[in-house]
């Protein structure tokens, strides 16, 4: 898959996934294409989406992707022609939901620390999805990095946005790490941000799947086969495509009814409140890391400048700003304040907090059992109890019809 289908396959999956129908998505992606080929090409002499793996995972693709809205603006006034002005405004707006969808996955990567982000399903001959191996690992990391245990009542927070910025930040506070002896047995700085990545991806590889023929880990899991039409899934391992299942609020197991992996969601069997209370005597340095982001966030407002997506006029704002009382923890916001947080956080403070992060996160690896479900009520209510006993026997030989 080349890079142009990778991020315009992706967009139009993103799209039809906000409730827009497959026509819309068709126009959006053609007008995206045209953006490139009018726009940035003729300038960079390059496709935009060539650079923007790496801009994506610096941080800069949304910024600079912006900077074309203004070219196509002043284009549109230089334009007499009524239907080529509709055109371009088209292409506006094609390209500001494009940048949407960029800031998404810009996002995920920031706090996932992963770089490439490919979430992006082969489409077979029969019009289904299919999801490899490691595009399931991507997406599962890419789930996992954001879901936040931050309560304004929780004695110890669990923030993995924050943990995720803060991870990726370290690798560029490598001389403060030696002035303050951070260093491996062999005399080397240890590469935290690496073993954070690693950490993500064996929690990811060690979440379960109820299958018709027993459960199964993401490690065991060849890829993820979705019927989108008749709303079915099959997990593929030894060759074999075996019905996906899904444990339900009222205990009943039934096949899960999934269009995409937007319809799967992880949850722990037990809360992420009483996993951290059990572990609590040995996550002394987690309790720090929260009693800072308190200390921090407390009777503080900032404000956030967002992107105005909803600009019609060249007169509009380009930009708004929002006030967001951080100590609210509201979930809405969660995202903005961990973002503040690691732009203004004292690397001196937590540089160590990170080196002894590491086998607190192992703890809290080791206590949490996760599984896939694809019930809403499940996710409304949030498992609390352990993975029914029918669940729990061995798997057998032998095949599903799908």
């Amino acid at each position: 898959m080349t890079l142009k289908n990778k991020y315009l396959d992706g967009f139009h999956r993103w799209w039809t996934e906000q409730g827009h129908n497959t026509r819309s998505a068709d126009g959006y992606r053609s007008g995206i294409r045209r953006v490139n080929d009018e726009f940035f090409v003729p300038v960079v002499h390059k496709d935009m989406f060539d650079v923007l793996d790496h801009t994506i995972a610096n941080g800069s693709a949304v910024d600079w992707l912006t900077a074309l809205i203004g070219t196509i603006s002043a284009r549109i006034e230089q334009t007499d022609d009524v239907s080529a002005k509709k055109r371009l405004q088209d292409n506006r707006s094609q390209l500001k939901r494009f940048i949407e969808y960029i800031s998404v996955i810009q996002d995920l990567t920031a706090d996932s620390g992963l770089s490439g982000l490919e979430i992006v399903p082969e489409i077979l001959p029969d019009g289904n999805q299919f999801y490899t191996h490691d595009t399931l690992i991507y997406y599962m990391v890419s789930r996992l990095a954001i879901t936040d245990f931050v309560n304004a009542d929780a004695e110890i927070f669990l923030p993995m946005r924050i943990l995720g910025r803060l991870y990726a930040g370290i690798k560029k506070q490598t001389n403060l790490l030696q002035s303050l002896g951070i260093v491996e047995a062999d005399g080397k700085t240890p590469n935290l941000s690496n073993w954070y990545r690693n950490w993500l991806k064996q929690r990811a590889l060690n979440i379960v799947f109820h299958t018709a023929k027993g459960n199964y880990t993401l490690k065991e899991i060849a890829g993820l086969l979705i019927d989108t039409n008749r709303h079915k899934a099959w997990i593929r391992s030894g060759g074999k495509d075996i019905p996906l299942l899904t444990d339900t609020s009222d205990s009943v197991i039934r096949e899960a009814d999934v269009t995409s992996t937007s319809d799967l969601r992880i949850l722990p069997t037990e809360s992420m409140k009483d996993i951290l209370q059990r572990l609590a005597p040995v996550l002394t340095t987690l309790r720090g890391l929260t009693d800072y982001i308190k200390e921090t966030f407390k009777d503080r407002i900032v404000q956030i400048s967002k992107f105005n997506f909803n600009r019609v006029n060249d007169d509009d704002d380009q930009y708004y700003t929002i006030d967001v009382k951080l100590d609210e923890y509201l979930p809405k916001n969660i995202n903005d304040a961990s973002r503040w947080f690691c732009d203004n956080v004292d690397w001196r403070r937590v540089a160590p907090m990170l080196s002894l992060l590491r086998i607190e996160l192992d703890y809290i690896a080791a206590a949490t059992h996760l599984v896939v479900t694809a019930d809403k009520n499940q996710i409304k209510f949030h498992a609390q109890r352990k993975t029914p006993n029918r669940l729990k026997g061995s798997r057998h030989a032998g095949n599903n019809d799908k």
